[in-house]
């Protein structure tokens, strides 16, 4: 919506600057002004020395050194949220700067509450945030949460509806357009996330491969079929087919054989979702993402696919117990699915070099790549009982800039593109990667409307090849949780 009004005016404004100029700028009554004579003031300054664009938080903000509280996952802490000093690990640094520059701009002491709060924690975690919400303590300005947990806390009235609070900005770059964009409902908007969790652009699923064992098995081109369009699920299967080796001779698939494709966790079988561009939920003729469409014939067609490739053919292995990326680094898989945080675990691999590739299509007619980024990043929400919400809103909103200038380029451009790439064909290909992650209210609600996100997965890694009726026990009670939630987000402030 705030896109839609800011076209509009901006059309008017260009009309209007159109219809000016079919009129003389001067007339005999207009006096003339010397032109030397006329002094302005110099153009507030809209992108750093750097070339990043700059928020708009006014210059003389200041919180008077208030402490801005902000709850976090002990996991990530000093990867994503902060360290001590600096080290002198490029990250760390970057971590350490963005912090303070933060902390200068506005005002506030940052103090990071840690507590956890992965998956096996979530309960707890979200139960901090509920009874802080219920004391109306104001125990935290801000939380920083596992992202498939959000609808949860947003569904039960905990969150402030970001979109009234005046230093947020979601049409910057720093936010993730694509997730806005899905779970705005009626322009109302509970949580975000974006350049201030390193753990999206960490989460970004991809295919490293081998490049010594492609060449072995006369393999080539493979950048050029990605950036032809030819990157599918079909060319993926053909190449893989002929690198199953019994390494252990012991007659059957094993997860010590060598394998064309291996699952580096079996949770990015969900990869597939985005990467084949498979429709969950479709919306109604209003925009309101309304009734599941998970027995499509495409969903239905490509999941059959992936169940006889993983279940009948040796050369592609997934188990939800064993993870492939160590026999990646062992030389003994072709293509290994991934996510761009494995770049940290491969970068000392000496025996091969190995190059990165985005999930691959369904089809050719596919128009584009589609990138999933795993649901372990950070979303961040405002509790409704905060003590003063446009603190937290210029905290959150600084905080995501001084990342997108500080903390994204440090990883992304120095670190992932340059010290853990093997060839600049990479770099370009995480580019690629990147500008095409994709979400879903599908995905980013999926714990609140019977998780069909992990449904795919958990089904999938069964080998269990009759989809519809899996999905047709599934849906009727899953449509009412959506028909509940749809209504529920309506109504929320």
């Amino acid at each position: 919506m705030k896109r839609f009004i800011s076209a509009i005016l901006l059309c008017a404004m260009l009309a209007s600057l159109a219809a000016c100029g079919e009129e003389p700028t001067d007339t005999p009554n207009t006096p003339t002004t010397n032109d030397s004579a006329v002094t302005t003031a110099a153009p507030e300054a809209t992108h750093d020395a750097n070339g990043f664009l700059l928020d708009t938080i006014p210059a003389d903000t200041d919180f008077g050194g208030t402490e801005a509280k902000i709850l976090i996952r002990t996991s990530v802490a000093n990867t994503e949220f902060y360290v001590e000093e600096q080290t002198g690990d490029i990250i760390d640094d970057a971590l350490h700067n963005r912090n303070k520059t933060v902390e200068e701009r506005l005002g506030v002491t940052l103090n990071f509450i840690d507590m956890a709060g992965e998956w096996a924690e979530r309960d707890a975690f979200n139960g901090a945030i509920r009874n802080s919400v219920l004391a109306e303590d104001g125990a935290y300005d801000l939380c920083a949460v596992l992202s498939n947990q959000l609808s949860v806390l947003t569904l039960e009235g905990l969150l402030i509806n970001l979109n009234t609070l005046d230093y947020l900005d979601f049409d910057k770059p720093w936010w993730a357009n694509g997730l806005l964009d899905e779970l705005a409902v009626n322009d109302k908007l509970y949580f975000v996330s974006g350049d201030a969790s390193l753990g999206l652009v960490k989460g970004m699923m991809c295919i490293f491969y081998n490049k010594q064992m492609s060449e072995n098995y006369g393999i080539g081109g493979m950048y050029e079929m990605v950036n032809e369009g030819t990157w599918t699920i079909d060319k993926l299967i053909e190449l893989a087919k002929g690198a199953y080796q019994d390494l252990d001779n012991n007659g059957k698939k094993s997860k010590e054989d060598q394998f064309g494709l291996g699952m580096g966790d079996y949770n990015q079988l969900y990869g597939f979702l985005d990467s084949f561009n498979l429709q969950i939920i479709q919306r109604d003729d209003q925009g309101y993402p309304a009734t599941f469409v998970y027995d499509n014939e495409r969903v239905v067609n490509a999941y059959q696919k992936l169940v006889d490739v993983f279940k009948r053919d040796n050369a592609f292995f997934v188990s939800e117990s064993v993870g492939m990326h160590p026999a990646f680094r062992e030389s003994r898989v072709l293509f290994c699915t991934g996510e761009f945080g494995y770049t940290d675990m491969f970068r000392d691999i000496s025996d091969f070099d190995f190059g990165v590739l985005p999930f691959p299509k369904y089809d050719e007619a596919q128009e584009d790549y589609r990138t999933t980024a795993r649901a372990t990043y950070s979303s961040f929400c405002i509790p409704i009982t905060v003590n003063d919400p446009e603190m937290s809103a210029a905290v959150l909103e600084c905080f995501a800039s001084e990342s997108y200038r500080q903390v994204s380029p440090t990883y992304f451009e120095s670190a992932l593109k340059v010290k853990y790439s093997r060839d600049d064909e990479s770099s370009v290909m995480f580019d690629l990667i990147k500008s095409s992650v994709t979400f879903s209210f599908a995905t980013s609600f999926t714990t609140s409307i019977g998780d069909p996100q992990n449904l795919f997965k958990n089904t999938l890694i069964k080998f269990n090849k009759n989809w519809v009726s899996q999905i047709a026990k599934w849906m009727p009670s899953a449509q009412i949780l959506l028909d509940d939630a749809l209504a529920t987000l309506k109504e929320l402030p």
